[in-house]
């Protein structure tokens, strides 16, 4: 994956493991809770991208634990 700077409070991310945004979107909210939003609908976005939101501590952390888990 690859993580696009901003100046917001969510994350450009995209996926590089050959899975569908909308995929992997479903995905991390049925196995793990966690609900980030496809970007498959926004124009000028070539690829598969999500935005994750910025949460507090321990909702991050939950995140990037899921992530880990199934991108690797």
């Amino acid at each position: 994956m690859k993580v696009y700077p901003t100046k917001a409070n969510f994350a450009l991310v995209e996926l590089l493991n050959g899975m569908t945004s909308s995929n992997f979107v479903n995905y991390m909210l049925v196995k793990y809770g966690v609900y980030l939003r496809s970007c498959s609908d926004k124009i000028g976005l070539q690829g598969e991208f999500i935005r994750v939101a910025c949460r507090n501590k321990e909702e991050n952390e939950i995140i990037l634990k899921s992530f880990a888990k199934v991108l690797n």
